[in-house]
């Protein structure tokens, strides 16, 4: 089997984040609020650099044992209020949502007549256009939180084996679990044909994660 300099790999792809990341923080600026149009770009590059971060945890992780944490206890940090808590990097992608059915009628044609006397519709309510001013109090913590598990990505692999050692209790249950914290399919974030640096970013993250993921797979069952 080829030999994988995993951790160069790894640690390759996670300077190109910092640098992506250094980069979106430029963007919003110092300001409490940016304009829609601006937080929406801001997210589009930072769902896939997410998803870029959480596979190469997952590689950082695949030679750990599972670890078996010890309960929580009352007070310390859970008794904080959360807006005091340090922000926490997601380790799992979110489940993929089925695409909703189209409705049968868009909102646009629906007919806005309240009575036949009535000469003119009724009016719409205004929808938000794209320069009106939004928080990004949350992006800026989710952007925060990402930066923070940059800095040590071996604690984001410990945190990601006490996930699986969660896991393994709940399966033992007779509990469904997810298997794995990353998706087989496409990655959050995935553009087909994308061209920025971050798609191409995130198709090497994905691709390393995979082959990980089978190595550990064909090892789990040779020893079988």
């Amino acid at each position: 089997m080829r030999h994988w300099d995993w951790d160069g790999m790894v640690e390759a792809n996670r300077g190109r984040l910092i640098g992506l990341l250094a980069g979106l923080f430029a963007m919003l600026g110092t300001g409490e609020v940016v304009p829609r149009l601006l937080k929406r770009a801001v997210l589009a590059r930072l769902l896939p650099m997410e998803a870029s971060l959480r596979r190469l945890i997952f590689v950082m992780a695949r030679d750990l044992p599972v670890v078996v944490g010890a309960g929580r206890t009352s007070g310390g940090a859970r008794g904080k209020q959360k807006k005091d808590r340090a922000p926490v990097f997601r380790l799992t992608d979110a489940p993929r949502i089925p695409d909703p059915k189209p409705p049968t009628c868009p909102r646009r044609r629906e007919p806005r007549i309240r009575s036949l006397d009535e000469r003119e519709p009724a009016p719409e309510f205004p929808l938000p256009v794209d320069d009106d001013a939004v928080d990004i109090g949350a992006l800026r913590r989710r952007m925060t939180a990402m930066e923070a598990a940059l800095v040590d990505l071996s604690k984001q692999a410990q945190r990601l084996a006490r996930w699986y050692a969660r896991r393994d209790r709940m399966r033992a249950t007779g509990v469904f679990s997810r298997l794995y914290p990353i998706r087989t399919g496409r990655a959050p974030g995935h553009v087909e044909n994308g061209r920025r640096d971050v798609d191409d970013l995130l198709a090497n993250c994905h691709d390393l994660a995979l082959r990980a993921r089978a190595m550990v797979e064909a090892e789990r069952a040779a020893a079988r």
